[in-house]
């Protein structure tokens, strides 16, 4: 998948919004089929990119699926969360957001920064 400039800076300033606002480890852009677009994480965090795009893709199908056989409406995000981490993997149009953090104490923060900037990414980019 091919962005022209003007779409790769948007979306990079909207990266930048998101890695400003939260204490996010890691944080990727993603394709639906688990093309990594873009990445960044904290030095010492030792998930590979790629695991960590595939890992998403996967529970984001997963979500997908679910959330469409008990007839509900579309997934908006999937949240998965440890004894003191997170992760969360947000639908975002044709593309979709993953953020991991090794501490619980701003999920709920996460959780909100991720809905807003995955809406304006989605309407932006269908």
């Amino acid at each position: 998948m091919s962005l022209n400039q003007t779409d790769a800076q948007q979306l990079s300033a909207y990266l930048a919004n998101i890695t400003q606002n939260t204490e996010l480890d890691a944080l990727a852009l993603v394709t639906r089929e688990g093309m990594r677009l873009a990445y960044s994480a904290v030095p010492g965090y030792e998930v590979s990119p790629d695991n960590l795009s595939a890992m998403g893709a996967v529970l984001l199908q997963s979500g997908n699926d679910s959330v469409t056989k008990i007839g509900y409406n579309k997934l908006i995000e999937v949240v998965l969360r440890g004894k003191k981490s997170f992760l969360v993997v947000s639908a975002a149009g044709r593309f979709f957001l993953i953020g991991a953090s090794r501490s619980i104490r701003d999920l709920g923060k996460t959780v909100t920064v991720f809905r807003y900037y995955s809406k304006k990414i989605g309407e932006t980019y269908q």
